[in-house]
């Protein structure tokens, strides 16, 4: 794909995620007490599921879970809780389980919102795929009243472009393509310390 092809693409995609961010809000208790409370549940150890139910409706179609879901509210949040143990999960389900949803997209994004991570990677099998996906957490952050109600201190950084961002929190999210070197990656003193690979085999390279 050409650069202004892929630039088109980008842009077309921020278009359809924040008309359906702006479609989905409404309702949204804004009171002192409520923000408060919801923080307090969000940034609770096991907090991830509350934040992907409550932030994410454009999402989330259902209060309906699959044993995968559940699985993955359980276990991802354990796997940063000790940040003196490195952990790996291998994950795989059928299409439309939404785990690109929930794994690459909205863990990034609660380990932004806890400060849990410094640097996070995200990688795919094509560049361009792993650029959407950042994107759409770009989108997030700056398009989403329920984050920017609860979360305000989330904002975007002196970085943010296709690619790469950091946030006023000093956090950076790099997204990468299969094919590119990983070794050696900084963030100032911090080393890449989440690292997401989704789906970053293809037909060719298996």
């Amino acid at each position: 794909m050409k650069l202004k092809e892929f630039e088109f693409e980008l842009e077309r995609l921020r278009a359809e995620l924040q008309r359906n961010i702006e479609a989905n809000f409404e309702g949204w208790d804004d009171s002192p007490q409520a923000i408060v409370e919801r923080r307090n549940k969000v940034l609770n150890h096991d907090g991830f599921e509350f934040f992907v139910q409550s932030y994410f409706p454009h999402y989330v179609r259902s209060e309906h879970k699959s044993q995968l879901h559940e699985y993955l509210f359980e276990q991802l949040p354990q796997s940063v809780s000790d940040k003196t143990k490195s952990v790996r999960q291998a994950i795989a389900a059928p299409r439309g389980e939404a785990k690109s949803t929930i794994c690459t997209q909205l863990f990034p994004l609660w380990n932004m919102v806890c400060d849990l991570k410094k640097y996070i990677i995200i990688a795919m099998d094509t560049k361009e795929q792993a650029y959407g996906m950042l994107e759409a957490i770009k989108v997030e952050i700056e398009s989403n009243p329920r984050l920017a109600i609860d979360f305000p201190e989330l904002t975007p950084g002196k970085v943010w472009r296709a690619g790469a961002i950091l946030t006023s929190k000093n956090q950076k999210v790099e997204a990468v393509g299969a094919g590119q070197k990983l070794r050696g990656r900084r963030h100032g003193a911090y080393r890449p310390d989440l690292v997401v690979l989704d789906d970053i085999e293809n037909d060719e390279s298996v």
